[in-house]
C-alpha cells in the first residue's frame, strides 16, 4: 500500500503534467511520460475526475477540471481576495449597467462562478454555480473556439444539440463556421440561442502563457439592450479582463 506523502506526490505529477499541456491528452500518452505504475496511475486519475480536479472523456483524453480552474482564478481563496475580485466586476457592471460574470470549462458545460447582478426590476437570473450549454452560449461558443478543430469535433459530436431557444445552432457545420469567426475575432455572443429574450457577449481571460482560462461575460434582457448595444461595452470588457488577467498573474 502506497503511503501518503507518495500518494501526494503521485497526484502532483499527474495534476502537473495534465496543467502543463497545450490540449487534452489521451491517458495512455500521460502514463508513457511517467513512472507512475499504469493501475495507479488509472485509480488516481479516476479519483481526481470524481473530485472535478481532472476531466477525462469518453476517448480518454484529460484536461484540467472546474476545481482546477477555480483554484487558478483564485476565486475561492479568501476573503480578500474575493472581494478583489468582486471589485473588478463590480466596476464592469456599473458601467455597463447590466450583470456581468465569469464562467469557467466544465467538461461539455460552463460554470457561473462569479457574477455581479444589477439592480433592475426586470432581470434574468442565472445563479452562481449553474451549468450552462457550450454551444448555445457565448461562454460556451468562447470556450470551444479556444480548442483545436479536432477537439472541437471530439466535444460536439458528444453533444446533444437541442434547440433550447429560437437561434440555437442545432447543427453542427453552422456551429462550426461561428466558432471560426469567435476564433478570429476573440469575440463572442449570444443572441437568443440559450434563453429567448436574452443577449450576451463574452471574451477569453487567459493565463500568462496564453491559455484558455475563463469567459468574462455581460448578458442582460434584448428589451433593454440589443445585442448591437451590449457590443458598444467590449472595450469596457476588455479593460476590464486586463484587470483580471493582472490580478491572476500577481497570485501565481
Amino acid at each position: 500500500m502506497e503511503n501518503k506523502a507518495n500518494a501526494v506526490s503521485r497526484i502532483v505529477e499527474i495534476i502537473t503534467q495534465s496543467a502543463r499541456q497545450e490540449q487534452p491528452v489521451p491517458l495512455p500518452e500521460l502514463i508513457f511520460h511517467s513512472e507512475i505504475p499504469k493501475p495507479t496511475y488509472h485509480r488516481l486519475v479516476q479519483q481526481l475526475d470524481d473530485e472535478q480536479f481532472l476531466t477525462a472523456d469518453e476517448r480518454g483524453n484529460v484536461y484540467p477540471g472546474a476545481e482546477l480552474k477555480r483554484i487558478a482564478l483564485n476565486l475561492n481563496s479568501n476573503n480578500e481576495r474575493k472581494a478583489q475580485l468582486q471589485a473588478i466586476l463590480h466596476g464592469l457592471s456599473r458601467r455597463v449597467k447590466e450583470t456581468c460574470g465569469i464562467a469557467i470549462p466544465d467538461g461539455n458545460e460552463m460554470v457561473y462562478h462569479e457574477r455581479i447582478q444589477t439592480n433592475w426590476p426586470l432581470q434574468i437570473v442565472l445563479p452562481i454555480g449553474m451549468k450552462t450549454p457550450v454551444w448555445a452560449t457565448a461562454s460556451g461558443k468562447l470556450f470551444l473556439s479556444s480548442l483545436t478543430k479536432t477537439q472541437r469535433e471530439r466535444i460536439i459530436g458528444q453533444l446533444d444539440m437541442a434547440k433550447l431557444a429560437k437561434n440555437t445552432h442545432t447543427a453542427p457545420d453552422a456551429l462550426e463556421q461561428e466558432l471560426k469567426i469567435i476564433r478570429g475575432r476573440q469575440v463572442s455572443v449570444d443572441n437568443e440561442e440559450f434563453i429567448d429574450g436574452l443577449v450576451a457577449v463574452a471574451i477569453p481571460v487567459k493565463s500568462a502563457d496564453g491559455k484558455f482560462l475563463a469567459s468574462l461575460f455581460c448578458h442582460c434582457p434584448k428589451t433593454r439592450k440589443s445585442l448591437d448595444q451590449l457590443l458598444t461595452y467590449l472595450p469596457d470588457l476588455e479593460r476590464t479582463r486586463d484587470q483580471l488577467q493582472g490580478y491572476i498573474r500577481e497570485l501565481t
